[in-house]
């Protein structure tokens, strides 16, 4: 759990300076962007492979050399003088956190037992929000007291401590072979019907409409928790917050999404797949309402209101969609499956934020959060029809 931790402090750490940052280097909409994206750019690359060759050789060396990259990239922040080795910087960390995140999930999802899932996947995300939510409010006191530097310095020892624990302390996991998926028709919470183990899990989700409904409001949800992330801060700079603040609007968001994780887990456990795909969509749909207000908060305090209800709103679907992901991998293969589920999260994570950033450049701020919240609405639709339309034959 402490590795969970320190690779998704690492995501948000640097948010509240992110504005002070680029403008130092020179950085535009696009840069900006492209500084937060390169976390989940190479992150999304290496987890369908890393998830693949666990479920084959095991899991703990993956996380140990994870953590070995994430404690030696801390101190590379101190040395960027330029926007690309920031940018560089940022893909090297996303490199550990792809070893990192997706093989604590596998853990977690074999540890689990069944119609336990809810509890599991809801301890396992509060422990990410919690890393999410302290890196932003650390990030931004340290910096405020002591400087850029003071907050890769502490991720740097925070992650050699965590190395030394996983070390002596993780157990091996026993590599999983895939299993015979249950049916997806009827029962509560299980994954579409194969007559054989499939080969790769592209083919199922690629297959039945369900799946693919999770996996858009996935994306979806993680995009648009990157454009608030990412660009919060510039609004909030226009509005003359400053950085101490700026980190606790973003801290209080996902540290309510956090709280929320564990009950509304439990919640996720009780109802059908229409229902669980349903609660992800009420929580884009609040996530989105939340973005599209964005640019018209004109002080602190309306920039925190907008940010609890994104915070709900994230809390809500991330409970229900990974508690489906953890039934899905029990079926298929594990460590295979959340390699290409995190693989998606990490395309919303690359794609939304540069996204955002080239829509600044052409056309301002506001544009980015009125366009992420058209797309998300349209998304949102289709998802439901997909859930609810008779799967290809």
């Amino acid at each position: 759990m402490l590795a969970t931790f320190s690779a998704s402090l690492g995501l948000a750490v640097i948010t509240p300076f992110l504005p002070e940052l680029a403008q130092s280097h020179g950085a535009n909409g696009f840069w900006i962007g492209m500084i937060f994206a390169g976390f989940g750019i190479s992150r999304g690359i290496v987890t369908p492979f890393i998830g693949k060759v666990s479920d084959r050789v095991g899991r703990k060396i993956f996380v140990v050399v994870g953590l070995i990259i994430y404690t030696a990239v801390s101190i590379f922040y101190t040395k960027a003088d330029s926007v690309y080795f920031l940018t560089l910087v940022r893909l090297i960390q996303g490199l550990s956190a792809g070893m990192i995140l997706p093989i604590v999930m596998t853990y977690i999802g074999e540890l689990s037992k069944r119609g336990k899932e809810g509890l599991t996947t809801g301890v396992m995300n509060t422990v990410v929000f919690l890393g999410v939510a302290i890196g932003p409010l650390a990030g931004g006191e340290l910096a405020e007291r002591f400087g850029f530097n003071s907050v890769f310095y502490a991720m740097a020892a925070l992650g050699a401590a965590t190395l030394l624990l996983t070390v002596f302390f993780l157990p091996e996991a026993n590599p999983v072979q895939s299993r015979k998926a249950p049916g997806l028709n009827g029962a509560k919470g299980t994954v579409p019907k194969e007559k054989s183990r499939p080969k790769e899990p592209l083919n199922v989700f690629l297959r039945h409409n369900y799946v693919k409904s999770v996996l858009i409001m996935t994306f979806v949800s993680v995009a648009l928790t990157a454009v608030f992330m990412s660009f919060l801060p510039s609004v909030a700079v226009s509005d003359e917050v400053d950085m101490m603040h700026i980190g606790f609007i973003v801290s209080f968001a996902i540290i309510l999404a956090g709280i929320l994780q564990i009950p509304l887990g439990r919640f996720a456990e009780h109802q059908t797949r229409l229902g669980q795909l349903l609660q992800t969509s009420l929580g884009v749909s609040i996530s989105m309402m939340a973005i599209f207000v964005l640019p018209s908060c004109p002080d602190f305090k309306s920039l925190m209101l907008a940010g609890g209800f994104m915070g709900i709103g994230v809390g809500i679907a991330t409970a229900a969609f990974s508690y489906i992901a953890i039934r899905i991998g029990k079926a298929i293969g594990m460590g295979t499956w959340m390699g290409i589920f995190w693989a998606v999260m990490s395309a919303g994570l690359v794609i939304a934020p540069i996204g955002a950033g080239i829509i600044m450049d052409r056309m301002g701020i506001d544009p980015i959060f009125y366009s992420f919240g058209i797309f998300a609405f349209f998304t949102i639709i289709l998802s439901i029809y997909l859930a609810r339309h008779k799967e290809e034959a």
